[in-house]
């Protein structure tokens, strides 16, 4: 009976349950859309992560023979789910000579690898050997010593020492021509030197890992005795980094030349394992973890299965990536952990407004409430029937939200062709869960509603209108103390104070236990008012300022003064129904709130990772260098190469200081106009005299220096004293120089000082002349690019230029791409964008559903205000100042507490944020355009539905009238 009603109810009158239904349609489509972005973001993290895996497995057998290692590839190949596997076998030689045309060169080491002619690894080489590598052929490495010195068509000998079973000794020459050099690219030089995977097949720990150090200059080596003492330890290490070799690789042959090894050697310095790569696209599913672990588990005991069974051989397995399979599992889940987590503010809006919308449909149907009491139908009955149609609409919203996520998945995806429209993104349980959830969310909604609907008198229900329910006191000392709650923490973040910080001092600093432990609890409910706080701040202000008093009807009496009797009647209107002008309000307030903090956070997060990337590179483009002394002659090659790309250049020295303290402290020498020009810096990074005086101060008087602020507070120096500082061992070094300016940031000074300092001083660079040769240091030169200059190509086009000096380059642009790879990161911002979208179209539709349904319950009044004489520009006057003047006001309340709220939580965020670039508040073009929008949509959906139904009270009652 109650299912049969509830279904005649909802068809017939569908008007009425559209508002319900648009709402459960957006949550249940956001719901289903973190879902879809869930399953994109694990697939794109699970393939960064096995793209990192070189090969799947790796197969050791120790004292194999060729024809044995053969054999154990053979039988490998014959598993199905098995791609391809090949044999690498590696050694390092200690004692290798390289015979040239001219001159011969003894006591090298290298390391000789050895892989199959169709290799994989070959795809990581630049120079791919396309012909082959043939017997007694080799590829040298050219970013290394032997490179460097090798020709095409010199030979490398190698005379290998064997030792038998009974102490004789056999001997083993090599004799291979170099065919050509081979370069490797960064991701091929990862994979041939990472072992955390156990897949460096090429390289081992006799490699140095920086691939573009490759001096070989005779200077620099006579260096490196100078450089194993003294010094700052960053700049010898830099040094000792510029002058070291690379290790010196050798690409061979497997079955041409390296096999004879085996057959005739059982040392200990050969390692040889094969590799064996998957059919991945067959074997694992990103949408299915569980089955791919089974099918590589399955894949890996055939293998050994056939090989102990077929061969008998004892080997050493390596699974690669059923470990990182599994680790992923946990991976997935916590990804729609977070997901669902920074998603928890849109579903309760949508939650909330439903509530609302709710109460504003049972409103409309109080004689239909009325004449089923008349009938017979107990509160228990109706009751049923209410909810019975919950469900119905519930279920269908949840249906409809499946499919509207599945068309909005690109939006999700971010376009991503792998994802759009492919239906394996919605997996049945996104189906079930999401239909779950919108039933969920009807039942929440309309449940407390629908209650009190179905307990409503015959004779109240009977009424036209009922009055507003009294608010209980208990209720009022809840609002009291929520407001009291939510002031309090809007307070702190005005204060831009970090009380758990604060109060974390009190706790560890010890002192009385009753203290100890108020202080303790406070932190926690600090935590919490965190993040309830503007919420709590919002439904108590909205329930006593709108709902419980008259205050809001006489600040909209006094903004409407202007209208006269108009505006008069419009704000008597205003406490007909206080309690859902105040439901509505919060509604728009929170939304419009937690926008600013959203969008206001991101645009915060974004400005700070730019400026720290900037900061972290020093300019545009940073070229670091293995001899400082050379730095002039390397700008002048590099500028030759790229200057209609640059604007700017300089060269910036590190030395050495040491200060009456006696620890060491970085200097760094500058040449002021053009360091201005090229370096990027920030204002707040300097104080005592701003940055254009204390750089000119600089260049126009010797002996000055920007000192870093710790050390300055260390001992107690203002702008204009004077410090010693000491360049190298000898004290006639010394240096008094005169304090210009501070470097740092003074949040650094009020904590705890470590005893050293944190940054660097700034000096000029005739300093850097004076003392060059009586203390260590390092230089880099940067780069200003020019306007719309691509920093990627340039940093290529410098690293291409071969010039020795040259030791790393970084460029920003290389830099902040490489920042926004972590999808797991990047898909919880996505989330959060997508999430103010539909909280302000959830919002935008709530508001207008709520004026549309408040509008029909005025019709007779409108028709009656008519019929005495109001035109349709009055009628529209009175009703827009009624519900523009809410929404007006909440979406002011909700800026001021949101800008308010994300400026306490980025300077919460600062105490916590060590280092030069600190958070700042910002909101670029595209975020005001968001707010905007935001703000605007939501008055539309306000004005539009006034405009449309009160045109239609007067045409209706111009047609009724000349009917007559």
């Amino acid at each position: 009976m109650p299912l049969l009603y509830a279904v005649k109810h909802v068809v017939r009158s569908w008007k009425l349950f559209l508002a319900l239904l648009v709402g459960i349609v957006l949550a249940s489509s956001f719901f289903a859309g973190i879902d879809i972005k869930a399953n994109i973001t694990a697939k794109e993290a699970l393939d960064q992560e096995i793209g990192q895996i070189y090969a799947d497995f790796q197969i050791s057998q120790y004292g194999a023979n060729s024809t044995n290692l053969i054999a154990l590839r053979d039988k490998i190949l014959e598993v199905n789910g098995v791609l391809d596997a090949e044999i690498i076998s590696r050694f390092y030689w200690w004692s290798i000579t390289l015979i040239g045309e001219n001159e011969t060169t003894e006591y090298l080491s290298a390391m000789i690898s050895s892989i199959d002619e169709n290799s994989h690894v070959y795809d990581g080489w630049l120079n791919k050997p396309v012909d082959g590598i043939g017997e007694n052929e080799t590829y040298v490495l050219e970013n290394s010593q032997l490179g460097s010195m090798a020709k095409i068509g010199d030979v490398i000998a190698i005379n290998f020492s064997i030792y038998g079973m009974y102490g004789d000794v056999s001997f083993v020459a090599l004799n291979l021509k170099v065919k050509g050099l081979a370069t490797l690219n960064d991701e091929a030089y990862a994979i041939a030197s990472d072992y955390s995977q156990g897949v460096g097949p090429i390289f081992n720990e006799h490699a140095v890992y920086s691939r573009e150090i490759a001096s070989t200059n005779d200077e620099e080596y006579a260096l490196t005795a100078e450089l194993q003492g003294g010094g700052n330890p960053e700049t010898r290490l830099q040094k000792l980094q510029a002058t070291s070799m690379m290790s010196n690789l050798m690409l061979v042959d497997w079955n041409k030349t390296l096999a004879k090894i085996h057959d005739s050697s059982n040392t200990s310095n050969l390692q040889t394992t094969v590799l064996v790569y998957l059919n991945r696209e067959a074997l694992i599913s990103p949408w299915d973890i569980q089955t791919s672990i089974n099918n590589v588990e399955g894949v890996k005991n055939n293998i050994q299965n056939k090989i102990a069974t077929e061969l008998g051989f004892h080997i050493e397995f390596q699974n690669n990536i059923e470990q990182t399979l599994r680790l992923f599992q946990l991976t997935s889940t916590i990804i729609r952990f977070t997901f669902t987590f920074v998603s928890v503010p849109i579903f309760f809006m949508a939650w909330y407004m439903g509530t609302t919308v709710s109460d504003v449909s049972f409103n409309l149907r109080r004689r239909e409430i009325g004449l089923l009491s008349t009938k017979g139908f107990s509160r228990r009955q109706i009751l049923s029937i209410f909810l019975t149609e919950t469900l119905l609409i519930g279920f269908i919203g949840g249906l409809l939200g499946v499919l509207v996520g599945f068309l909005l998945n690109p939006l999700f995806t971010q376009f991503s062709t792998d994802a759009m429209f492919n239906l394996q993104v919605i997996s049945p349980y996104t189906i079930i869960f999401t239909v779950a959830f919108g039933v969920i969310i009807a039942l929440l909604s309309t449940y407390s509603s629908a209650r009190k609907a179905s307990q409503l008198p015959t004779v109240d229900a009977l009424k036209e209108y009922a009055p507003t329910e009294a608010t209980r006191a208990y209720r009022k000392k809840l609002t009291w103390i929520a407001l009291i709650l939510g002031t309090y923490k809007i307070g702190v973040f005005a204060a831009g104070i970090n009380m758990t910080q604060v109060l974390a001092k009190i706790v560890f600093g010890g002192g009385n236990f009753i203290v100890l432990l108020l202080a303790g609890i406070w932190i926690f409910v600090d935590a919490i008012l965190s993040y309830v706080g503007p919420l709590l701040f919002f439904w108590s202000f909205t329930k006593l300022f709108i709902q419980g008093s008259l205050e809001f009807q006489a600040l909209t009496t006094r903004a409407a003064k202007f209208l006269g009797d108009l505006g008069a009647l419009a704000t008597k209107n205003v406490r007909r129904n206080p309690a859902r002008s105040a439901a509505t309000a919060f509604l728009i307030a929170l939304i419009l709130g937690y926008s600013f903090q959203v969008t206001g956070q991101l645009a915060s997060e974004q400005d700070f990772g730019v400026r720290q990337t900037y900061a972290q590179i020093g300019a545009d483009i940073s070229v670091d260098m293995a001899y400082a002394g050379n730095a002039s002659h390397t700008l002048e090659t590099i500028m030759t190469n790229v200057s209609d790309y640059v604007k700017n250049a300089t060269i910036e020295y590190s030395v050495s200081a040491i200060p009456p303290s006696g620890i060491g402290v970085s200097v760094k020498a500058v040449e002021p106009d053009s360091w201005l020009n090229s370096a990027y810096y920030e204002g707040g990074w300097f104080s005592g005299n701003d940055v254009a005086t204390a750089f000119n101060l600089l260049k126009t008087r010797n002996n000055t220096i920007i000192l870093e602020r710790s050390l300055a507070k260390r001992y107690s120096l203002d702008v204009g004293g004077n410090i010693s500082l000491g360049f190298g061992s000898m004290s006639e070094k010394n240096r008094v120089l005169e304090v210009v300016g501070f470097f740092g940031p003074e949040q650094d000074t009020e904590q705890f000082d470590p005893g050293y300092s944190t940054y660097w001083s700034l000096a000029s660079d005739t300093l850097y002349e004076e003392v060059r040769n009586y203390t260590s240091s390092s230089s880099r030169i940067l780069l200003k690019l020019n306007s719309g200059a691509n920093g990627t190509q340039v940093a290529e086009i410098i690293r291409d230029i071969g010039e020795p000096n040259i030791s790393y380059v970084q460029s920003f642009a290389e830099q902040w791409k490489q920042s926004q790879s972590d999808v797991i990161k990047m898909g919880s911002l996505d989330i959060q964008r997508l999430g103010i979208v539909f909280a302000i179209l959830a919002a935008s539709v709530g508001t207008a559903l709520v004026s549309t349904v408040s509008m029909r319950e005025r019709s007779r009044e409108a028709a009656m205000m008519s019929v005495k004489g109001l035109s349709y520009k009055q009628l529209l006057t009175m009703f827009l100042t009624e519900n523009v003047a809410l929404v007006v006001f909440s979406l002011v309340l909700g800026a001021i507490v949101g800008i308010i709220t994300l400026n306490g939580n980025i300077s919460a965020l600062d105490t916590m944020t060590t280092g030069l670039v600190r958070h700042r508040l910002v909101f670029p073009p595209d975020t005001v355009l968001m707010l905007t929008f935001c703000a605007g949509l939501i008055l539309a959906s306000t004005i539009l539905p006034i405009l449309i139904i009160v045109r239609n009270y007067v045409t209706n009652l111009e047609r009724m009238v000349r009917l007559r």
